[in-house]
């Protein structure tokens, strides 16, 4: 086959080390590199990464955000400057297997049915165990759950697969983005903009896939290590976006009044189960995080009007 172009989009802050690993990885995979287009969105790094990226890879497209933006629009930012036929949106904490790339685009091609790809992931930390090898979600307690998650167990992923959505490393066919539009970086501007992207994806009739043979390693601590981390509630930022935007995606893709009330009250268990977990953790910032938390259920409450309407006059 004649390989298209693909365009690997990298949105980044202030982890210049990270995204240098990462780009070398793309850089030794198996794809023909006259193929591939990487493009780097800083999104306000103050640790110089846009000057280090330019000394390092003057090959690579860097475009800096002034401000920050956060992790959709600066994907989005990525997504308008790409040209390639496939877009791999990957986050810099991450390493390609050789092969990914290839893997990836050799299946979509052979399955026009397919707009969203992505590969297994696996923690770095222990290169062997399943980070996520796909997400299922429960729409009535609003819990989500990664495939294979902790686990060294294969034998349960050898085909393709269908995955409600991907978080840090997928591919799109750029004719997605004309269909469904980009990332949705207002309501969603990190947080469930994956979620609520592919589920925009499926509605249009195509499938969002897991691809067993390619792989992904996720610098992220392993389960045993923190608890926190897992549910992103060390930094207040994350917190609030955690808590509000659960709120706001299940009001938005739940599939009836009574599904949207009873998610609602499971998001509402949830913050406080978050509260107390922070409460019992050992985070220098706790009582921060726990004001982000309840900001997050507030305005989430608040902009459940707006979801309401868009519902009712845009049929969304």
């Amino acid at each position: 086959m004649e390989y298209p172009v693909v365009s690997v989009v990298i949105p980044t802050h202030n982890r210049k080390e990270k995204l240098l690993r990462l780009i070398k990885s793309i850089l030794e995979s198996d794809y023909l590199k006259e193929k591939l287009e990487i493009i780097v969105v800083d999104d306000a790094s103050t640790d110089g990464t846009h000057e280090y990226m330019n000394k390092l890879f003057p090959q690579v497209k860097i475009i800096r955000n002034e401000e920050e933006k956060l992790l959709a629009e600066s994907r989005n930012i990525g997504i308008r400057a790409s040209k390639g036929k496939y877009i791999l949106l990957i986050d810099d904490d991450n390493l390609v297997d050789k092969n990914a790339i290839r893997v990836l685009v050799e299946f979509m091609e052979a399955h026009p049915e397919v707009g969203v790809a992505g590969p297994i992931m696996y923690f770095l930390a222990d290169p062997r165990r399943i980070w996520c090898a796909g997400v299922k979600r429960n729409y009535w307690t609003t819990l989500t759950k990664f495939l294979g998650f902790n686990t060294i167990d294969y034998s349960q992923f050898k085909k393709p697969y269908d995955s409600e959505d991907f978080p840090n490393a997928f591919m799109v066919r750029r004719d997605i983005f004309k269909k469904v539009g980009l990332f949705n970086s207002k309501l969603f501007p990190i947080h469930y903009d994956e979620a609520d992207f592919c589920q925009r994806v499926k509605k249009l009739g195509y499938r969002v896939m897991v691809v067993p043979m390619a792989r992904v390693w996720h610098d992220i601590p392993l389960p045993e290590q923190t608890r926190t981390s897992i549910f992103h509630l060390k930094n207040s930022l994350r917190a609030y976006y955690a808590i509000r935007n659960r709120i706001l995606f299940h009001a938005k893709w739940s599939k009836n009044t009574v599904q949207r009330f009873i998610s609602l009250l499971a998001s509402l268990i949830i913050a406080v189960y978050y509260i107390v977990m922070i409460l019992e953790s050992n985070i220098t910032n706790k009582y921060d995080v726990i004001r982000s938390v309840i900001k997050g259920i507030i305005d989430g409450l608040r902009m459940l009007k707006v979801i309401t309407i868009n519902r009712i006059v845009l049929g969304r």
